[in-house]
């Protein structure tokens, strides 16, 4: 249990916006009203390579628009007054490279350009600087409770669906960062190749906006609890939608489902 308690865990900041209620010791974040003031950013900066990682758990119909996801060099340690929204109003304050997850296109390098280097190898484990963990963690979570595989995951959910799984890492080139999403687990190519490293560190941000009303972030590298370990892989085995059929106490399938 010690050895547990000292692996690195990834949380979002105590520092959002005023729409955003953190739960579940800072992993879960939730837009509570409107479909604006919902910025959130990674508890620590993110070390080139690192993976940052949620899966969208809640959407609400009624807003357009989804999640917004990128990079801030903007510490949210220093409690800067937060805009409403990641685009453009984070956008334009600089020092913040920033771009909205779409249904179906998210490349933002045209594809008729040369080819790129993936930074996802293709490898059942995946290896960065901070850890190493089995791809399938990047992989999304089916509309039956189930992980996708790589050949079937873009024929059976979105990138804006519940389950779907967006990560944004950097590598460094040279004296700049470029800034890669993943979603569900296909590298889409550099976003932006020109973020100065002499800017300071680098953040990761999520506007839990418009139709997307809550994510979670995917913990690639540590563990909070024995507890919590127990469910992530419980939650590898058993469909989400079997998780009621469980002879288990109510409070533990709570706690399987997320409500405690």
């Amino acid at each position: 249990m010690e050895k547990l308690s000292k692996m690195p865990v990834t949380r979002f900041h105590r520092y959002h916006g005023q729409n955003i209620d953190l739960s579940h010791d800072s992993m879960v974040a939730s837009r509570e009203t409107s479909f604006a003031h919902a910025l959130t950013f990674s508890e620590h900066p993110l070390t080139p390579g690192e993976i940052f990682l949620v899966e969208i758990e809640k959407n609400e119909r009624g807003w357009s628009g989804h999640l917004r996801v990128g990079l801030t060099q903007l510490n949210p340690g220093n409690r800067f007054e937060l805009p409403q929204f990641a685009l453009p109003d984070l956008a334009n304050l600089g020092k913040s490279w920033i771009f909205a997850v779409t249904k179906t296109h998210n490349r933002v390098v045209p594809e008729n350009q040369e080819p790129y280097k993936s930074v996802i190898r293709n490898s059942e484990v995946i290896h960065t600087p901070r850890g190493s963990f089995s791809r399938n963690m990047l992989l999304p979570i089916s509309r039956n409770g189930e992980p996708c595989s790589n050949s079937d995951n873009k024929s059976t959910i979105l990138p804006t669906d519940l389950g779907s799984r967006i990560g944004i890492m950097y590598k460094v080139e040279g004296n700049v960062a470029e800034m890669h999403f993943i979603i569900n687990g296909e590298d889409q190519g550099p976003s932006s190749n020109t973020i100065p490293l002499q800017g300071g560190p680098l953040y990761a941000v999520v506007d839990v906006y418009g139709t997307t009303k809550q994510v979670r972030i995917v913990q690639l590298y540590g563990v909070t609890s024995l507890q919590n370990a127990c469910r992530d892989l419980l939650l590898q085995l058993v469909k989400k939608t079997d998780i009621e059929r469980l002879p288990l106490p109510k409070k533990i399938i709570q706690f399987l489902r997320y409500e405690l």
